[in-house]
């Protein structure tokens, strides 16, 4: 790369077209905010920018016309690393980002790449065609390389750490940098929302549920060590904003966009002591009242939080709950007893706040009594939602690390509805489907009707589903106990 730029068209993966459960099912899409916070920072930096919104595409097209209007320098393909699709690394976000990079190529436009795939497995992307691979998080790095790349003469030596190139070779791609994050996020400028088409969002909102809702995030990361958690982008680390920031960018998303209703997607919403209350007070002196939706810890969950959460606007939090066998959340490192569960859900349920329960299936060494006892979790506990997958091992985690000689040659889901099992769990990906989809008929026909004879019904159809279990066990499961050994 030997001329100067300044135009830069920035771009994302995820076609919702391409997902059927969040197409079908869910259809809550969201603007690309990570992609909003790149496009910012080089705004504020003097940078043209544009953006391709691949959310609401129906195909590749109006990217193509976009580079041919705007006429870029340089295409930057930053995923909402905020989102948990794309931590999933989905393969049909991978494929997408191929015909991307290609069409640019074509072009002789350079392309860099950000997302928590290609932190990963940066030498497919490189494979693909893409010029750079930022790994982690974006703003630490973007700026100090766009400098390098401005002034091409100087040496190999002077690109961010966190970037691979082309030429950078096997050693560097390899190596997993642990460079310091950003730290004081309010000097960040605010996401450029005025690049999302909000009309077209808000019409295919308004369709489905009757309002629009946007994302935003009040922090980085998370401190927990849950061992299937990945974290490419943050690491194991929490920086948060000033309720201060939130309040300000949310006035702006008001006036811009007039959303009814908030995502904070956040790996932890309100972590610091006294943020949530600090928030619903300046909220109280803006006038502003949108309700909005969070996720957090069960064990975090206490009465003045609570509080302070219903008076700032929270109407829904969800917890990752993961398991109702103890034996099986404590070999998740989850550091989460069952009992504040079940305070958790009283403390909210006694506020009005509707709770919803991530729930994994498959877990190492999860058997029909660590079933069982998820499924006496959910029934007893009644939470309003429950989401249900499958353990999915992803390159970084100590989850993976266990079982990756048990990996199957599909590793990675192609969209998020598929639960399938991806290495030699106890049981086949069929027998966990058909237990999801048990638990969320159940739990429905047990909130519209909670009677000893509903209860009873259900539980007759939970045995004979629990009776047909050797019918799925896979070939080789992988106990918890083996795994540590070979480990």
């Amino acid at each position: 790369m030997t001329k100067p730029f300044n135009k830069i068209l920035l771009a994302h993966a995820f076609f919702l077209k391409n997902d059927s459960k969040q197409l079908q099912d869910k259809v809550k899409p969201y603007p690309p905010l990570a992609t909003l916070y790149a496009a910012g920072l080089l705004r504020n930096a003097g940078y043209q920018v544009a953006l391709f919104d691949a959310m609401l595409a129906q195909d590749l097209a109006p990217f193509e016309d976009k580079i041919t209007a705007f006429k870029p320098d340089m295409l930057l393909i930053v995923e909402d690393s905020f989102h948990f699709l794309s931590k999933m690394c989905l393969s049909h976000v991978r494929e997408t980002s191929r015909e991307m990079i290609n069409f640019a190529r074509e072009l002789n436009l350079p392309v860099l790449i950000n997302s928590a795939d290609s932190s990963d497995v940066p030498h497919i992307y490189l494979d693909f065609g893409a010029d750079y691979v930022i790994r982690g998080e974006i703003e630490s790095s973007l700026m100090q390389l766009f400098s390098y790349l401005q002034n091409p003469a100087q040496a190999d030596a002077c690109l961010p750490s966190r970037v691979i190139s082309q030429g950078s070779g096997t050693s560097r791609a390899q190596k997993h940098v642990k460079e310091r994050n950003l730290r004081a996020l309010d000097k960040l400028p605010p996401p450029a929302w005025d690049l999302v088409d909000f009309a077209a969002y808000r019409e295919i909102w308004q369709a489905h549920h009757g309002y629009l809702g946007i994302n935003m995030v009040t922090t980085r990361g998370c401190p927990y060590r849950c061992n299937w958690c990945a974290k490419p982008v943050w690491g194991q680390q929490y920086v948060s904003h000033s309720p201060a920031y939130i309040v300000q960018q949310l006035i702006q998303l008001v006036d811009i966009a007039r959303p009814e209703h908030i995502w904070f997607a956040d790996d932890i919403f309100g972590l610091r002591n006294g943020w949530i209350e600090e928030y619903a007070h300046l909220l109280n002196q803006e006038n502003i009242r949108i309700p909005y939706m969070i996720q957090s810890r069960a064990d975090l969950i206490n009465e003045s939080m609570v509080q302070a959460l219903s008076d700032s606007g929270c109407t829904e939090v969800w917890l990752g709950v993961e398991s109702g066998s103890q034996k099986i959340l404590d070999a998740m490192d989850k550091d989460l007893k069952l009992s504040e569960v079940k305070q958790a859900r009283r403390l909210l349920k006694q506020v009005g706040i509707k709770t919803g329960f991530f729930i994994q299936l498959g877990y190492l060494g999860e058997e029909i009594a660590d079933l069982n006892a998820t499924r006496e979790l959910i029934t007893g506990l009644l939470p309003d939602e429950i989401g249900v997958s499958v353990s999915y091992p992803l390159p970084g985690t100590g989850f993976y690390d266990k079982i990756r000689t048990g990996l199957f040659a599909k590793d990675h889901w192609q969209e998020s509805k598929d639960l399938e099992v991806v290495f030699n769990a106890n049981y086949s990906s069929d027998f966990y489907r058909r237990i999801r989809n048990h638990l969320h008929r159940e739990l429905k026909a047990l909130r519209n009707a909670p009677h000893a004879d509903t209860r009873a019904l259900w539980q007759n159809r939970w045995q004979q589903l629990m009776n047909s279990a050797e019918q799925h066990k896979q070939a080789i499961p992988v106990s918890i106990k083996e795994r540590h050994c070979a480990g």
